[in-house]
């Protein structure tokens, strides 16, 4: 089988650690025969790994974009132009499939519109899916109106749960939708690091001082760093012995460490560390780990945190509840709740969750998933 993925995305997030593992799930793979990868350049270190993977495997080839989705978002032109280039691309790759990694579906539609001009099958894959206009504004309306179209473009949906699954069902009954949960890496489970090794190792109290940490990507509108904030604010007692550690990059950096310098209670305890090459350490440091997001897809700390038998508070959204119990979860708005949840979470005994995801969430059960789904 010739195979085709496609990624134009500028990030080097959750969702490209994810592709990259199913890259490396269809390599190993005898029925693939072309794995044809299209990367942007300008992502430096997706492009980086699938040109290592192009040189381990001949099978591999990968073509360079020389755009990113961000780049083409406000130039109808420049993406005009792109789809059809990338259109006699696939042509020319003869594929027999094209996975198009989607963190929305408004995203990859370079790819996803080639696909359908150069008429290859398209597998939008791990898209987010949305639950309509929250308002009733014009704009809102229309725009909603355009994702609807959008959901109906890909052939096939691959996703991370049921969940998932039944919402694209919903809006693209006619496409063949199936479920992949990703895997992490066996040294989560595996790790002898100790708490007060790993805050030894990190330059952090082991005083008592209990500390929590956040993980993910700089984004106030998914992943609502802000909402952390407010609720430290508005429990800043509760907070007096605590560090809250913030690891990650993204495009609201700026904005959060505006809202952390311009309070007395946040800058006392809150820590921006940036993104980290190894974010296991940090994670055996801390007594909590938390995830206030608006919607998530199945988020990666929250197994390697589970995996690492550390705690991890999220919000309840987008199905997590079907992966963690109840006291490890609160009402999406609900910043007291949040807050209870939070210091009561050392308390919550989580080695069976953790041998669950460890039979869950491995590479094998992974691999022989993601091979039976794209193959077929």
């Amino acid at each position: 089988m010739r195979l085709g993925i496609y990624c134009d995305s500028g990030i080097n997030g959750g969702h490209e650690e994810m592709l990259k593992r199913l890259m490396l799930a269809l390599v190993d793979c005898a029925k693939v025969d072309t794995l044809n990868v299209m990367v942007p350049i300008a992502n430096e270190s997706l492009h980086r790994f699938v040109g290592e993977l192009a040189r381990k495997h001949p099978k591999t080839r990968i073509f360079g974009l020389s755009y990113t989705a961000e780049s083409l978002r406000d130039n109808l032109f420049a993406f005009h132009r792109m789809v059809r280039l990338t259109a006699v691309t696939l042509r020319t790759l003869d594929l027999d499939k094209l996975l198009i990694s989607q963190g929305t579906i408004a995203s990859g539609l370079a790819g996803l519109f080639a696909a359908r001009r150069a008429k290859v099958i398209s597998i939008s894959y791990l898209p987010l899916v949305d639950d309509g206009p929250k308002g009733a504004s014009v704009s809102g309306r229309v725009k909603w109106l355009i994702k609807r179209l959008l959901y109906r473009m890909p052939d096939e949906f691959v996703t991370l749960n049921d969940h998932l699954r039944d919402k694209l069902l919903a809006l693209a009954p006619r496409a063949r939708t199936t479920t992949l949960e990703n895997y992490v890496d066996d040294r989560f489970a595996q790790s002898t690091l100790t708490m007060s090794a790993a805050r030894a190792a990190l330059g952090l109290p082991d005083n008592g001082t209990i500390i929590i940490a956040h993980i993910g990507r700089l984004n106030l509108h998914q992943k609502r760093q802000d909402f952390l904030m407010r609720a430290i604010e508005r429990h800043d007692k509760a907070f007096e012995k605590t560090l809250v550690l913030i690891i990650g990059d993204g495009e609201d950096a700026a904005r959060l460490k505006a809202i952390v310098n311009a309070s007395p209670s946040l800058s006392a305890c809150v820590r921006l560390l940036g993104a980290q090459e190894d974010v296991l350490p940090f994670i055996v440091a801390s007594d909590t780990l938390v995830l206030p997001s608006a919607y998530e897809g199945v988020p990666l700390v929250m197994i390697e945190a589970v995996l690492a038998q550390r705690p991890i508070v999220v919000a309840r959204v987008s199905g997590l509840e079907s992966y963690l119990p109840d006291s490890l979860l609160f009402p999406a708005d609900d910043q007291d709740i949040f807050v209870k949840r939070v210091f009561a979470a050392r308390d919550v005994r989580i080695e069976a969750l953790s041998q669950d995801f460890k039979r869950r969430f491995s590479r094998d059960a992974f691999n022989a998933r993601a091979q039976a789904i794209l193959l077929n």
